[in-house]
Order: C-alpha cells, then sequence, then structure tokens
C-alpha cells in the first residue's frame, strides 16, 4: 500500500497515496464507518465522537468527495477502483488508472473537464520531448 497504512479524517489533503488509501476502503467508508487504527495494543474499537458531528459524518463525506471524482474519469476510474481494491501498488497500476489517479488527486476538484486535462497533459508531454529533441540536436 503506501507508507502509512492509515490516515486520520483530518489529515486527509487529497494526496496520492491518501486516495490509493481512501480508494481501498471505500466500500467501509460507504457504510458511514472510518477505518480503524491499528495499533499494537491490539484494541481495535472505534474512539469516541469529539465535536458536534454524527461518527458516520466524516467516512460518509469521504466517500462522496471520492465517489465525485471518480465519476469524473469514467472507465479510467473505474480500472482505478478495480486495480486498488485488488491490491496493487501505484507503481504496478496501468497507466489509465495511473492517470485517473493523478486526475482525482489535489486539494481541489479540477476545474477541466478529464478528457480536456489528458489531452492537456498528453500535448505538454509531446512538447517536452520535442524540446529535448531540439536541445539534442543544437548540442551535437
Amino acid at each position: 500500500m503506501s507508507e502509512k497504512d492509515w490516515f486520520s479524517p483530518g489529515s486527509i489533503r487529497f494526496t496520492r497515496d491518501e486516495m490509493i488509501w481512501l480508494v481501498n476502503w471505500l466500500p467501509v467508508l460507504k457504510e458511514g464507518i472510518w477505518p480503524p487504527e491499528h495499533r499494537e495494543t491490539g484494541y481495535i474499537g472505534l474512539p469516541g465522537t469529539k465535536g458536534h458531528r454524527a461518527p458516520f459524518e466524516d467516512p460518509a463525506g469521504f466517500a462522496g468527495e471520492v465517489n465525485i471524482r471518480l465519476s469524473t474519469t469514467g472507465e479510467a476510474g473505474e480500472a482505478l477502483v478495480d486495480e486498488v481494491q485488488s491490491g496493487l501498488e501505484l507503481e504496478q497500476l496501468s497507466r489509465p488508472a495511473r492517470r485517473a489517479l493523478n486526475y482525482i488527486s489535489g486539494w481541489r476538484r479540477r476545474r477541466l473537464s478529464y478528457r480536456a486535462w489528458v489531452r492537456q497533459v498528453d500535448y505538454r508531454a509531446k512538447k517536452d520531448i520535442i524540446m529535448k529533441r531540439k536541445r539534442i540536436h543544437f548540442k551535437s
């Protein structure tokens, strides 16, 4: 999985590692349960609530946010969910799944549609390759 096997609701910033963790725990989060933090004590009970929210609000909110972000990516998002929940690591993800992960990661949702974002990423990659070739050509 990732370097860190558990994240608290307050620490989530929608980084790639956090998104992989959230996607992996999505079925549990949809039920309104935050995955327990496993410690050496052996106690796996859920902590008491703090504040004025019901304990299911945070997990359901995160599940909803992840689902909204995934729904914008179509089949690539489905591939990401399938691959992450089957236990694949970040390095083992297919190209469409990695693209979907990059698109859904980040503090805010993207304003560009997924298709437009992919075209922009492809264009920038091609532009970088052309610029590298020109630099190599001029050095020769």
